[in-house]
């Protein structure tokens, strides 16, 4: 005999919050105030737009809400969250097909769109965002995610699906490239 839904539980640092018939938009309204920014900020960064970074994080957000019992197996919300994020960003670029005219769109959509430090305070260095839009996407995503957002390497592995090595070399020649430009500036 099956056992009735008992509900998911997500895990929000100490706290885990129940999600049965009547806490399920609680559960969702959570994870969308404790992440929509950070997505939001990271999806920005591969998609270069305002619009289509917001289009990403409803997407995401959408998802969650039409497969919530698929929440059972995720041991990581935070790593699944970028996951699907960058999933829906990359989906996005592929369907409007203008990975030609990205760089130029990141650049605009930095300098209008004012990035938040740790301390959510605005970035006031034009030097930085100038020198951070210029890297290449794979390494101007990992360091979004890990100064930003402060993931791990291995969540940022997991969230754009590489082997850590990897990530922590694209952390490690974005960072030398940030120093370069930030000198010779």
């Amino acid at each position: 005999m099956e056992q009735p839904d008992a509900g998911i539980a997500i895990s929000f640092g100490a706290a885990t919050l129940r999600d049965t018939a009547d806490t399920g938009e609680a559960v969702l309204e959570e994870v969308y105030d404790q992440y929509a920014r950070a997505l939001y900020r990271y999806a920005l960064s591969i998609l270069g737009s305002s619009e289509d970074a917001e289009d990403a994080v409803q997407e995401v957000i959408v998802r969650m809400a039409r497969e919530r019992k698929r929440l059972r197996k995720v041991r990581n919300l935070r790593a699944y969250l970028f996951a699907a994020a960058r999933n829906s960003a990359y989906t996005i670029l592929r369907s409007r097909r203008r990975r030609d005219g990205l760089h130029e769109a990141i650049r605009t959509d930095f300098f209008t769109t004012p990035a938040a430090g740790p301390d959510d305070r605005p970035i006031e260095s034009a030097m930085l965002l100038r020198a951070l839009a210029e890297l290449p996407i794979e390494q101007r995503e990992v360091l979004v995610l890990k100064v930003f957002d402060q993931l791990t390497f291995k969540e940022i592995a997991e969230t754009v699906g590489g082997p850590v090595s990897t990530i922590t070399s694209r952390y490690r020649y974005g960072i030398a490239r940030l120093r370069q430009a930030l000198d010779e500036a």
